[in-house]
């Protein structure tokens, strides 16, 4: 007797945010069922996000946010940008299939990700008088040695992950270094008992003590994506990065959880 294995019925959701033809939404919500369908019942949780601003300093102003969450192997995501909306939602459900499939039958999606896509939102050209910190997003921070936090950073299609290093306890970071690997900062010693994993660079200073101005001012000034830093009050590690906005966005962690 065959016995057949009941699926619930399917969690696919479409955000929409800006102004988009009402006939590109329901592209887009056909091909986010086709997506969770096709890759089969341990799938779950389909989200699919699109913006598109009015900056005319965007080249590529039809960005899509895709994430699928797998039943054993964890969540997927990938965001991407192109010139139209039906091209973002192709592109990014595209790559979010490819990725889900291979962190579902090898556990990862490969280091070939380490290297950001082309496609990447760009940011958008704000004055430097008007940038301001426009989210605070507080984060329980997950414990994870570094090679685990840099799997999980990529299958999220992030640029860098802030974590609890599972080895010190501290709050330490890693982020991608275009054609090299990645890097791991701490908050605070840089010793690492235990071995490493080749590819990932440990910065040889922990992160620097910055008030949020300081950290701003460091972030205009290098031109990065972001500022790891350590707070000068309570010395825990602290992310001031840039939104494709043109805006500035902070992650702190929940105070007392490690």
């Amino acid at each position: 007797m065959t016995r057949l294995r009941h699926r619930p019925a399917l969690d696919v959701r479409v955000e929409i945010r800006g102004e988009l033809p009402r006939e590109d939404a329901e592209y887009a919500r056909a091909r986010s069922l086709a997506l969770i369908t096709d890759l089969g019942p341990d799938a779950h949780a389909a989200r699919l996000r699109l913006t598109r601003p009015r900056d005319r300093s965007v080249t590529r102003p039809a960005v899509a946010q895709a994430s699928v969450d797998l039943e054993g192997a964890g969540r997927v995501r990938v965001e991407l940008a192109t010139v139209a909306v039906r091209e973002a939602v192709d592109l990014a459900l595209g790559t979010l299939a490819g990725r889900a499939a291979r962190l579902r039958e090898l556990g990862d999606i490969g280091l070939a990700s380490a290297y950001e896509s082309s496609w990447r939102p760009q940011y958008a050209a704000r004055p430097l008088a008007d940038r301001r910190i426009v989210r605070h997003k507080s984060v329980r921070l997950a414990r994870r040695t570094p090679e685990q936090a840099v799997r999980e950073m990529l299958a999220l299609d992030y640029r860098f992950h802030l974590f609890s290093d599972a080895l010190t306890g501290q709050d330490s970071l890693v982020h991608r270094r275009p054609g090299v690997g990645f890097r791991l900062v701490r908050a605070h010693s840089t010793a690492r008992p235990g071995g490493r994993w080749p590819s990932v660079t440990e910065s040889p200073d922990p992160a620097p003590r910055l008030e949020p101005a300081e950290a701003a001012r460091q972030l205009w000034l290098t031109c990065w994506p972001f500022v790891f830093h350590a707070d000068p009050g309570d010395g825990r590690g602290r992310v001031l990065y840039r939104r494709y906005d043109g805006h500035y966005g902070l992650i702190t962690p929940i105070a007392g959880a490690h």
